[in-house]
């Protein structure tokens, strides 16, 4: 047998070996030639060349694949990653400069870039718009989209701790605000306030409500930093909760497609209901790794893990400061307090972890690269496919594929505006790699994939008939809406690609 084997060239020029099948189709017959071509199991090969392995079975046609997982590669998956940061609370980076500094991280590291903007830089007068006019504006967009980055936003409207006032002045001209520090801030519940802050969402949301380039919209955007706190409401404006309902309404109407995110804090059960239950909102929070994220309010928050994604922010960053002079000399080093962070962020299964501005970045790969990687991966999600076994009969493919995630996190198939678009499938294509033929698996959710956990499918799918020649089949967990996220990239070492997010397990003849 080992002659044979070897006498089989096929795959030579791949970097890895796998089993091969054939199915040939003579009219309505079917005649089987299993072909085993798996260097581990071969006399003729001593060094290993492949990261699968498998078997035959020529009596019952059935072959069997087991997979290695890859848990190194930054696979920028959508819903997931390190995140760059445009801080625009100490005014906008010039576009070239700022991505010549975080060129590698963005390439190599990060798979998000997250723009945290005051309203007032996106639309300076009433109608006008930064994604219209703004020639830096779009160079950052587009730099991180040439780095295969994904894009987050937060639009906050506290003027405090920012540089400039962060509302558009055309609303302070009928809107009630207040003035501190020199700047005005809206009263949130101020009636005229909400009335042109929804107007203004409505319009970033025909801009980015768009899944093939968008993960999330932070769904809020009062207080500090957007991070609802401190804000002032209006002694005879809009009620609290109608003040929530009224913009966390208008975020999710306008972004419909991306996941809509809201700050984690202590809320009162009405608000609580709103944001998480009814509009299904997933919670960030922002202050990792500090004395204002206790173990209490950690667990509060993992609390929502796996039904939603978590999102990880650290509490101290920037360069104004040392680290080891913050809560009492606790880090001696940015590397210490790094490192603290990388691990609760994976004790907590979050999904993003912010690698932040060119400040950061550099401090992190400087000192913390192992740990950036650390987060790589285990952090998020990271799926692959353990086994596969085909049988094939009676113009029918059987299939048991077996599928776990090594990540932390969770693929949030089944967040409210993902509408479990993820599916486990597997297809053929012809000898041009056009997709001819495909079957969504029914067994495998892909949102339920977390922890230690493994789902096993057992499927049927018909095999339909094609013209003459050689097919591939390919397996993915691919996307079944159009014009939206790109499909998983599985995490699966040395695959051999067909097209897109597909991976090669074989072949099927007709004639």
């Amino acid at each position: 047998m080992a002659k044979d084997i070897c006498s089989i060239n096929i795959f030579s020029n791949y970097s890895f070996a796998l089993l091969y099948f054939k199915i040939i189709f003579m009219g309505h017959k079917l005649i089987y030639l299993l072909i085993p071509f798996i260097s581990i199991l071969s006399s003729c090969h001593k060094e290993k060349t492949s990261d699968i392995q498998g078997d035959i079975n020529p009596e019952n046609n059935r072959i069997q694949i087991l997979f290695e997982v890859d848990k190194e590669t930054n696979l920028k998956n959508p819903y997931m990653g390190w995140s760059l940061y445009s801080e625009g609370t100490y005014g906008i980076e010039r576009a070239e400069s700022y991505w010549t500094s975080q060129d590698e991280a963005g390439k190599r590291y990060a798979g998000v870039y997250y723009l945290r903007w005051p309203w007032s830089y996106l639309e300076p007068e009433e109608g006008k718009y930064a994604w219209d006019y703004d020639e830096n504006f779009k160079s950052l967009i587009q730099g991180a989209l040439d780095r295969g980055l994904r894009l987050a936003f937060r639009i906050f409207v506290d003027s405090r701790d920012c540089e400039d006032e962060a509302v558009p002045e055309y609303v302070f001209k009928e809107g009630n605000y207040f003035t501190e520090y020199n700047k005005r801030t809206p009263y949130p519940n101020d009636q005229y306030f909400l009335e042109k802050y929804t107007r203004f969402i409505e319009a970033l949301g025909k801009k980015f409500n768009d899944p093939s380039i968008v993960d999330y919209i932070d769904c809020a955007g009062i207080g500090k930093w957007g991070e609802e706190h401190t804000f002032r409401l209006k002694k005879d404006g809009v009620p609290r909760y109608e003040m929530y309902k009224t913009i966390s309404n208008a975020y999710a109407k306008a972004f419909d497609k991306v996941i809509n995110v809201i700050n984690f804090t202590e809320r009162e059960p009405k608000e609580e209901n709103l944001l998480m239950n009814e509009l299904g909102f997933s919670p960030r929070r922002d202050g990792y790794v500090s004395k204002y994220f206790p173990v209490s309010q950690q667990e509060s928050f993992v609390s929502h893990f796996p039904s939603k994604i978590l999102i990880a922010e650290a509490c101290y960053w920037g360069s104004s400061y040392n680290i080891w002079e913050q809560e009492n000399g606790k880090w001696k080093s940015w590397k210490d307090y790094y490192r603290e962070l990388v691990d609760l962020a994976l004790e907590t299964h979050a999904n993003y972890l912010d690698m932040r501005t060119p400040t950061e970045t550099s401090r992190l790969l400087q000192s913390n690269r192992d740990d950036v990687k650390r987060f790589i991966s285990k952090g998020g999600y990271r799926i692959y496919p353990k086994r596969i076994t085909a049988n094939i009969h009676d113009n029918k493919i059987s299939i048991e594929h077996t599928w776990q995630n090594v990540g932390v996190g969770v693929l949030p198939n089944n967040n409210k505006n993902l509408r479990f678009k993820y599916k486990v499938a597997f297809a053929l294509f012809n000898d041009k790699d056009e997709l001819v033929q495909q079957w969504n698996s029914e067994k495998v959710e892909v949102s339920e994939l977390v922890g230690n956990k493994t789902i096993k499918g057992e499927e049927t799918f018909d095999l339909d008939s094609h013209p003459e020649g050689t097919y591939k089949i390919g397996v993915g967990i691919i996307n079944t809406l159009p014009n939206d996220s790109k499909d998983i990239k599985l995490a699966i070492k040395r695959p051999k690609i067909i097209k897109n997010e597909w991976v090669y397990i074989g072949d099927v003849e007709y004639k």
